[in-house]
């Protein structure tokens, strides 16, 4: 109606405010009307040969003009936005991908996308990206509440036994997963069975229960500091330990034995696939080519609905 009313004002004419809009002449007499309506004030005087302003629509013409600038402006900055990378990106990362290659990964990226504030938050509970605290996660799967997102694996990896070389010249190398039991674990709460003290663990996939002597329970980081310290023997995702064993941090012992059958996965979930900010689609590119290139045991180019199987990923948006 605004738009109407100040094209018909400048033109003094509905027939080229309808062309300066692209509308028929009909709507944008109807638009005036509805408008004249709404503020119970005429706007203009029609005759057959021009339109003009009313004395009363005069100040309100000036306002209607300033407003509509001003509303074209924050179009042309939010659309030049969506196309420039700049900005703040907030992601939401699970603790076990604290390494030396995430610090990689991230430098990378801020390398690669200097003007985008990128804030990282690390914590290992659920997340909804529809909230407004998060606009990327990268969790395992159960840890995304709402369906209705896109979901890219990044990473599956078993979770390994690993220690220090200085913890096991001490105490020595267990050579069979029965031999656990008399040293220090460090756990992950989720392998003791429930309202029991037992661990299970799987040996060339045969289910085996261990009671440890001793043991501490924590999540990913605290666990693989403890290890590197050489407090004991940590069950560890294989990704988040990758260059400790490389660089012989950490030991890999008993290499046929796991603490689950099945691999921890690690995605990349964010809500929206059309208008997404050039920030948005540059890091999900870049982290999937990451990971694919680094990091991943899984190829990252699939985008599949979440509600499917183990690899899907939600529609909704992408």
């Amino acid at each position: 109606m605004l738009r109407a009313f100040v094209a018909a004002a400048q033109h003094r004419s509905f027939s080229k405010a309808a062309i300066s809009l692209g509308v028929t002449t009909g709507s944008i007499s109807k638009a005036i009307a509805r408008l004249e309506a709404t503020i119970q004030t005429r706007v203009l005087h029609r005759t057959t040969r021009s339109v003009t302003l009313t004395e009363e629509a005069q100040p309100y013409y000036l306002s209607c003009c300033r407003i509509i600038d001003e509303l074209d402006e924050a179009n042309r900055r939010i659309t030049q936005e969506r196309e420039v990378d700049s900005g703040r990106l907030r992601l939401v990362v699970h603790p076990m991908l604290l390494s030396a290659t995430f610090s990689r990964m991230v430098s990378t990226y801020r390398a690669l996308a200097p003007h985008v504030n990128l804030v990282v938050s690390v914590q290992d509970k659920a997340v909804n990206l529809y909230d407004g605290h998060f606009d990327i996660a990268i969790l395992p799967p159960h840890l995304v509440e709402q369906s209705a997102v896109i979901r890219r694996t990044l990473t599956k990896s078993s979770r390994i036994l690993v220690a220090s070389p200085g913890y096991l010249k001490q105490y020595g190398t267990p050579k069979y997963v029965s031999e656990l039991g008399e040293y220090f674990l460090l756990l992950d709460p989720e392998s003791r069975q429930k309202d029991s003290n037992f661990i299970d663990l799987f040996e060339d996939g045969r289910r085996v229960s261990i009671l440890p002597m001793s043991s501490m329970d924590g999540n990913e980081v605290s666990l693989r500091a403890a290890a590197l310290a050489g407090t004991g023997i940590a069950t560890l995702p294989e990704a988040m330990v990758r260059e400790d064993i490389a660089m012989s941090n950490l030991i890999h012992i008993l290499p046929n034995c796991s603490t689950s059958e099945s691999s921890d996965e690690i995605c990349l979930f964010y809500s929206h696939r059309e208008l997404m900010p050039a920030r948005f689609r540059t890091f999900v590119d870049f982290c999937a080519e990451f990971f694919r290139a680094g990091m991943s045991t899984v190829p990252a180019d699939h985008e599949v609905p979440r509600e499917q199987d183990e690899e899907s990923s939600v529609l909704s948006a992408a």
